[in-house]
């Protein structure tokens, strides 16, 4: 059963993700965002780092490219409506294509929530 994962940055619904993707030794997870009423996720991101010092590691406006650090009022949500705890989230994305890295998954959270990730990668239950 795929879950969705709210997405708020800085207390604004941005969208959500399935966080697709995991590397369960690292206690990372990733996925696609799927945006809800942003039209430029660049533009908005772009701004968003300015307007907080939030560093970019790589910028390319003529192709709508962006890559950031973690992103300290990124948050996600579980379903329950518990946040999820770890490092945080960075984001990396070109014009509406966009992917959260979420590190910092402990090994529990990960068996936990994340089960479908950690039995894919070791092979067990």
């Amino acid at each position: 059963m795929e879950k969705n994962y709210i997405l708020e940055l800085d207390g604004r619904n941005i969208g959500y993700t399935k966080f697709e993707y995991a590397d369960p030794p690292m206690g990372v997870i990733h996925g696609k965002i799927i945006f809800s009423e942003i039209t430029s996720p660049y533009d908005f991101f772009k701004d968003h780092c300015v307007k907080f010092n939030v560093q970019i590691n790589s910028d390319f406006p003529e192709d709508k490219f962006i890559d950031t650090v973690i992103i300290p009022q990124l948050k996600v949500f579980l379903e329950n409506g518990d946040q999820l705890q770890g490092w945080g989230g960075a984001i990396a994305g070109m014009d509406t294509d966009f992917e959260i890295q979420f590190g910092g998954i402990t090994s529990e959270l990960m068996q936990s929530e994340f089960n479908h990730h950690y039995v894919k990668y070791y092979g067990f239950e």
